[in-house]
């Protein structure tokens, strides 16, 4: 049941108990019947969680409670008609705006004799119909037992998992892994692909070996194109077309037929090696009608890995090896249930409770996904032998009525969550299946469909993101990457099975047939881009609450029909959809809380958007041709969330201050044109929520104290701001002298995480930002990323380097910084005010702090003029630098000392367009190092770490040495007409002392040159097989991979492409005895 009755119950009780406090039931003539309502939803609340559980095996527990949700989701409608037409008349007679939680002002309208006389009807009515619920209830004998309350467990003693962690256990995996590997990359001849297959069931881990497989550096490096795409049992062909081609999903207009994107993925793929993942396949018919055909141009070698539950699938698709994937021992499950219930990596924390938690995997019956939401079950529970019984002892475990694959574990997992989870997780199955869910977005759905109670200080956005990374501990969803998540098609599925009854997701809408007919869609997913109307059976019920419809093919005549009939709804999303104009009966939708109408192409929102009074979430990003905002805008006093930016929109309207609830505002866009009511920035000062917001256009403000006004520094709750002025101006001096002043009124508060600046014209950067030894722990302690995007008359960079927590520093086209000196890393003793490039004197250096101390990734883009990097070695800074990039820097001269010494965790360094950087060397922790386009460099020596290497256009480089961990290395210039010469030729045996470099031999060397050097490297007894023929294995390509020569060297194999000479063969190979030297 998606709506989770017990949460539904609370919240229409609070209603009730506002209602009660306002006199309404005398004003109404309805004495008494509001007490009555709370009585009865009193009552009844007791026994809901007994009646939640026994539902699945219980018919007609199942009915009354259908009947009961049917009562609450008209008694809400019935509620919030209220409260709208309330607020309705209440405006004008009051100067704050109303509150999004349940305190609404009743009198000023009941006090009307018809519309009084109208709620007591109402009211009369609901408490008649749940009379003759509440009688019902007696025949199940059910249960009376406390709601559970709100209370995050991830908030109070455990964290999540690390994204991007790999559940792995024992050894097998790993072999199965390697081997796997071995056969695919095998040299195989029978035809242009082979199909490999892995077999197994649900939740075995299938898709893990595959991810395993898809990541082996041996695959990456091996094919020409790599692609995963999940197939799902109800794939849809255009779609899986349009994952394999890589092309704009967003082309709503394009490619939306079969035979169109046919040729185009088969154009894309011709004469390319391809290895292509098709994970989780339910039907042949993928392979043996869609894809055999289309992919039949590529390569030989090509290969596709297939997971499957099904053998018979993978003999039909005529795989020429077929793994299965056995189930975990006994002794594994439980080193898998301890690695997941311990998060501290500390399994000894819960040896004592081994017989217990072997019990409970053997029920887990050896299933990795299984064993896992086990293990995020027990997380929440006390390590204590009572409470692992008590797991063990569930009635869950046994629960039928289920489908089979969700029994036992996951159904106990479900179950086993608080109510305010349940209707959460639920929720996140209305996604399609394998679809990535954006922490973002699914919190800002959850808000909106009442699922989230602001407790406390706690804003109803944090409350939400608590409740997601306590899905993620539970292991009910998986973490995607730092931002998003996906869930196993398993748990989708029983997320399907339990919301079946009101929520659908409809792939194409011939599918909605009777059986949807038969009950109240509540929630709809529809994923048919062909169709151009809105199904009958959705408009005949009028029961919709939620519609996504992203790239909907939607006219405006469709949408005047959508707002018109369905007017229940409180979720909308038409993103990435045709349709240029929203209609006026938007207006109709008085109970909308979220509306996306993002990345389309509408010029223009009807004034009627005003009549949406519960609107929360108002997402306008990217459409392109909107150029004004209605200024009815100004009165959704319920709005959280506004996103403006990347349109067209030329200012904001007058008035915005009065949304006191925004928290996120992203485009607030500034107009220099006072005269036509536009908002002012003074305007934000009473948007004391916000927590996210951006500013455009700020050279359109005055002077400094314009920009006082709008006081940011007392935002207690901002985390991420961004400051944008228009790109490409050319500032006088008095413009240059004003945007200072500007900015240095704009002083952010402490709490900031992330801050963004982007096309600064000033000279210096505010005062605020000249971080000092005294300071630093006071302005910015939270601040976690900076980024500086365009601020070109600046002369000197901020000295951020004591700021406590910041992890990623990004700067790009500081044109006039000419050096970056210590006051970068570690701050002065004294604020100079002069910002002069010429270095002259500067400020003695405190060196007792360590600079930077979090520091993780530094990217420094588009520095035109700098040409040196003051950090000595008595300056400690960088020690958590793991990622270093310098991108079109040509004027500096060299890496600083202190980056050499100090910055020992640094793994990965990238340098492209250092024109006049010499030499990169000594740095012993680099692991992988990319020169691009360095036309002095000349040397690379002692990376002793250094596994990966790619030279890109660096014709001087002649010196490299002292890489004795070196395995892969890739060589591009496509001008290339023999192998560079810091490539060791095979030094022959000799009795004369030879003075030679102790290296690895290298695993893997790619070149991409001209067809000169294929030449060479094709002919027999060439002069540059010395250089290559120890290498394990070699790939030469030509600029366009249309020419290409491969070389292995045990097993021996060479094969190519170029037909313009002799080839060579394994008895023209020269002798291997002899060793290869650095």
């Amino acid at each position: 049941m998606a709506m989770v009755l017990s949460i539904f119950v609370s919240r229409i009780g609070e209603l009730l108990f506002d209602l009660g406090k306002e006199d309404v039931e005398m004003l109404c003539g309805v004495p008494g019947e509001i007490k009555k309502l709370q009585n009865k939803l009193h009552m009844i609340s007791k026994v809901l969680v007994d009646a939640e559980r026994r539902r699945i095996n219980d018919g007609a527990i199942d009915d009354w409670l259908k009947q009961l949700k049917d009562f609450m989701y008209d008694a809400d409608d019935i509620l919030d008609l209220c409260r709208i037409e309330a607020n309705k008349c209440s405006e004008g007679s009051s100067s704050t705006s109303s509150s999004v939680r349940f305190s609404f002002p009743f009198l000023s309208w009941i006090r009307k004799p018809p519309v009084a006389h109208e709620i007591g009807t109402k009211i009369r009515e609901l408490n008649l119909k749940l009379e003759e619920i509440w009688k019902w209830r007696s025949e199940f004998n059910l249960q009376i037992s406390s709601p559970d309350k709100q209370e995050v467990t991830s908030q109070k003693s455990h964290k999540t998992s690390p994204v991007g962690e790999i559940d792995i256990v024992g050894s097998e995996i790993e072999e199965h892994t390697q081997s796997l590997v071995d056969s695919l990359i095998k040299d195989d001849r029978r035809r242009n692909i082979l199909i490999f297959a892995i077999v197994g069931a649900g939740g075995i881990g299938k898709t893990t070996l595959a991810k395993r497989i898809y990541n082996d550096r041996r695959i990456v490096e091996g094919f020409s194109v790599n692609k995963w795409v999940c197939v799902s049992q109800d794939f849809d062909d255009i779609n899986l077309l349009k994952d394999i081609l890589d092309g704009d999903k967003n082309d709503r207009a394009g490619d939306q037929s079969k035979s169109s994107l046919e040729p185009k993925v088969e154009t894309s793929l011709r004469d390319k090696k391809l290895f292509l993942v098709l994970d989780d396949v339910w039907s042949a018919k993928v392979w043996c009608d869609l894809l055999c055909n289309t992919l039949k141009s590529c390569a030989v070698g090509s290969r596709i890995l297939v997971t499957t539950r099904n053998e018979q699938i993978a003999k039909q698709m005529r795989a020429v090896n077929t793994h299965h994937v056995n189930k975990l021992s006994l002794e594994d499950s439980w080193l898998l249930l301890c690695k997941k219930v311990v998060l501290t990596g500390e399994e000894g924390e819960i040896q004592h409770l081994k017989d217990i938690g072997m019990e409970i995997v053997k029920k887990c019956d050896g299933l990795p996904l299984a064993i896992k939401a086990i293990a995020g079950l027990l997380c929440t529970k006390e390590m204590t032998r009572s409470a692992w019984n008590r797991v063990l002892g569930s009635t869950a475990w046994s629960t039928s009525g289920l489908p089979e694959e969700v029994r036992g574990a996951l159904y106990l997992s479900y179950e086993d969550l608080p109510s305010y989870l349940k209707q959460c997780f639920m929720y996140c199955s209305l996604c399609p299946e394998d679809h990535q869910i954006w922490m973002g977005a699914i919190t800002r759905l959850w808000i909106a469909e009442g699922f989230v109670r602001a407790e406390g200080s706690l804003t109803m956005e944090e409350i939400a993101e608590d409740y997601y990374r306590e899905l993620i501990m539970r292991n009910l969803l998986q973490p995607y990457n730092r931002w998003s998540c996906k869930m196993h098609d398993l748990l989708h599925c029983l997320g399907r099975y339990l919301a079946q009854d009101e929520s659908s997701i409809v792939r194409k809408v011939h599918d909605v047939g009777s059986s949807n007919e038969l009950m109240k869609l509540r929630r709809v997913f529809l994923r048919d881009n062909e169709t151009t109307e809105i199904p009958d059976v959705f408009v005949k019920q009028e029961s919709l609450r939620t519609l996504m419809w992203p790239r909907s093919l939607m006219s405006e005549a469709q949408m005047d029909v959508v707002c018109n009939k369905l007017s229940r709804l409180r979720v909308l999303d038409m993103s990435c959809s045709i349709f240029q104009r929203l209609p006026h009966s938007l207006g109709n939708l008085i109970h909308l809380r979220y509306l996306d109408i993002s990345d389309t192409n509408i010029s223009v929102i009807p004034e009627t958007i005003e009549n949406l009074r519960n609107l929360q979430f108002l997402d306008i990003r990217q459409c392109g041709y909107l150029s004004r905002l209605p200024n009815g805008i100004v009165n959704l006093h319920n709005l959280r969330s506004l996103r403006v930016d990347f349109t067209q929109v030329v200012g904001m309207p007058a008035g915005l201050g009065r949304l006191q609830n925004l928290q996120t505002l992203h485009g607030f866009m500034l107009q220099s044109n006072r005269a036509e009511g536009w908002c002012t920035i003074e305007e934000l000062r009473s948007l004391s929520c916000l927590t996210d917001l951006s500013i455009e256009k700020l050279e359109c403000i005055s002077s400094g104290s314009e920009a006082r006004a709008a006081e940011l520094g007392n935002k207690p709750k901002l985390r991420t701001l961004r400051l944008q002025c228009t790109r490409d101006l050319q500032p006088s001096d008095d413009q240059m002298r004003r945007i200072e002043e500007v900015f240095e009124e704009l002083h952010p508060p402490p709490s900031l995480e992330e801050l963004q600046i982007d096309n600064y014209y000033g000279r210096e950067f505010p005062k605020w930002m000249a971080v000092t030894p005294s300071s630093a722990s006071i302005l910015f302690p939270n601040l976690r990323k900076l980024v500086l995007h365009i601020c070109r008359y600046c002369e000197r960079l901020p000295p951020c380097g004591l700021l406590p927590n910041l992890e990623d520093l990004e700067i790009v086209d500081a044109a006039s910084v000419i050096d970056v000196g210590p006051e970068f890393l570690v701050g002065t003793s004294s604020t100079s005010s002069g910002g002069g490039g010429g270095g002259g004197g500067r400020a003695a250096v405190d060196t007792s702090k360590y600079a930077f101390p979090r520091l993780k990734s530094l990217n420094i883009w588009n520095m035109r003029n700098w040409q040196e990097w003051h950090w000595d070695k008595t300056t400690q800074a960088m020690p958590c630098l793991k990622h270093l990039y310098l991108i079109n820097c040509p004027k500096l001269m060299s890496l600083p000392e202190g980056l050499l010494l100090h910055a020992t965790s640094l793994t990965t360094l990238i340098i492209q367009i250092a024109s006049s950087l010499t030499a990169i060397e000594n740095l012993l922790s680099l692991k992988e190092l990319c020169v691009l386009s360095n036309r002095n460099l000349k040397k690379v020596s002692n990376l002793p770490a250094l596994t990966t290497l790619q030279v890109e256009y660096c014709p001087k480089l002649k010196v490299m040495e002292n890489l004795q961990s070196l395995k892969r290395m890739n060589l591009i210039n496509d001008d290339m007409k023999s192998l560079p010469s810091y490539l060791p030729k095979r030094v022959q045996r000799s009795t004369k002392k030879r003075k030679s470099v102790r290296v690895s031999h290298l695993e893997k060397l790619e070149i991409q040159c001209s067809t000169e050097l294929i030449r060479k490297i094709c002919q027999r007894a060439s002069p540059e097989w010395p250089t290559i023929q120890d290498i394990q294995v070699v790939h030469v390509y030509s600029k366009d991979r249309s020419v290409h020569a491969l070389y292995n060297k045990s097993p021996f194999s060479f094969t190519t492409n170029f037909n313009d000479t002799t080839t060579i063969g394994s008895s023209g190979m020269p002798s291997s005895s002899s060793g290869i030297a650095f």
